[in-house]
């Protein structure tokens, strides 16, 4: 035993020598097992669970990887068709074929892009996922449907571990990773062949990194996104005027300049094609709750359909139930600024107006409605998981993203310098003070 007067004694120069490398390697080495110890539970029932959804899946069209991206035949695309494309010859097909027919093409080459995509600009906006496929096919059209759906499980994964960080990140389980991973847009996205698993993952990623301060990395991984899937826009936008009304400007060009990246895009497609694609966008906006009360009124049997889809049968009540609780957290969104103004209530806003005004044709079914409302339920979540109850002294890391900004600072400015933690009380100040009032 080490006497009192011995632990006391001032360390000498051979003490430090010899203790220093064991406390480095601790120190560097304890982190790393830490999250790995966190993630490889969940990471291992999503990639298995996904495994299997993929076999069954495919098993059902006859191990034929044209087969979930469900190709219809209204329009003359057989210059991407083989022997083994599954066809359906009398159908529509699904949005998985735009991409399909976009990772033949990449790059803009082919002349007559309206010959076989129905809205050709609109489609080209969402470029990420099909290049990555045809990146990953090293450029071979045989392999694309191998790599259309790899590069989709693959984005599962990485999307799974970026929300264990952010999780662990809040102090939240990381088990609740696994609603990520199952979440509609996720599953219904790997299913049908879509941009949405790729695009979420990169959304998880850019608030992980964002949470570590790494700003500049976060904006980028957020601009990717959006050349994903184009509503992700509202996320580094979110944050970036969060930043303004704080009035840090270089963290708001960490995520506001790095949009010049799908802007770029967007007027490359103008030029190419005569026509930015939010030109040809469908018409997915209506009056506030237009298409929720719709889709609720056609499963109470209030009105008959009015998109030419077929009239809701089975279990309605239960998806009337799903309606109605979207309409709640939409509510929620609206309100919460009303309480607290942080970034994750900004960012809950967004995606509640956004929800608010969508039409009819979003809500036309479920798997429709349920992918773009993804980003909703994310930042719902995320409004949960921050609340201010449920913050511990470790969120002092994170207080660039938690003090509350006044509406009027998003237009306004009053302060001439950032809003930083290194304004409020010093954290040892509120421990040895806290009892007191």
């Amino acid at each position: 035993m080490v006497s009192r007067a011995a632990s006391l004694r001032p360390a000498m120069p051979g003490d430090t020598a010899r203790v220093r490398p064991a406390d480095t390697t601790s120190a560097v080495s304890s982190p790393r097992r830490t999250w790995l110890a966190d993630a490889w539970p969940t990471l291992l029932v999503t990639s298995v669970a996904y495994l299997l959804i993929a076999f069954f899946l495919l098993r059902g069209f006859g191990f034929n990887p044209t087969g979930p991206i469900r190709i219809g035949g209204f329009l003359p695309a057989d210059r991407f068709w083989t022997p083994e494309t599954r066809v359906e010859r009398g159908g529509v097909g699904y949005d998985g074929q735009w991409f399909f027919y976009i990772a033949h093409d990449p790059l803009l080459r082919a002349p007559d892009p309206e010959s076989f995509l129905d809205l050709p600009a609109y489609r080209y906006a969402r470029i990420l996922y099909p290049t990555l496929a045809w990146l990953a096919a090293l450029g071979q059209p045989a392999a694309l449907p191998w790599s259309l759906l790899g590069v989709n499980l693959l984005a599962v994964v990485l999307g799974t571990a970026a929300t264990v960080d952010l999780l662990r990140t809040v102090g939240a389980s990381r088990w609740l990773a696994l609603a990520y991973a199952f979440s509609p847009p996720v599953l219904i996205g790997t299913l049908a062949t879509l941009a949405e698993p790729t695009s979420f993952a990169l959304v998880a990623a850019g608030l992980a990194l964002a949470l570590r301060r790494r700003h500049t990395l976060a904006g980028l991984t957020l601009a990717l996104a959006v050349l994903a899937r184009e509503p992700s826009i509202l996320v580094p936008l979110g944050l970036g005027l969060y930043a303004l009304g704080r009035v840090d400007l270089k963290r708001a060009a960490s995520y506001l300049v790095p949009l010049s990246l799908p802007i770029g895009w967007h007027l490359l497609i103008w030029y190419r094609l005569g026509s930015l694609p939010s030109a040809q966008s469908p018409t997915n906006f209506s009056v506030p709750l237009g298409g929720a009360l719709y889709r609720l009124g056609l499963l109470l049997g209030w009105q008959p359909p009015l998109l030419g889809e077929p009239a809701p049968t089975g279990n309605v009540v239960t998806e009337a139930a799903i309606v109605v609780t979207c309409i709640a957290i939409i509510g929620v969104g609206l309100t919460k600024i009303l309480q607290r103004r942080d970034a994750f209530a900004w960012l809950l806003w967004l995606q509640a107006v956004l929800a608010l005004f969508t039409g009819p044709l979003v809500w036309a079914d479920l798997y429709s409605y349920g992918r773009v409302l993804g980003l909703l339920f994310l930042c719902y979540g995320l409004v949960l998981m921050t609340a201010p109850e449920r913050r511990s002294p470790t969120w002092t890391r994170h207080a660039d993203w938690t003090i509350g900004v006044p509406a009027w600072a998003i237009l306004q400015t009053r302060v001439m310098c950032p809003v930083t933690l290194s304004l409020a009380r010093p954290l040892s100040t509120l421990k040895r003070h806290g009892h007191r009032r």
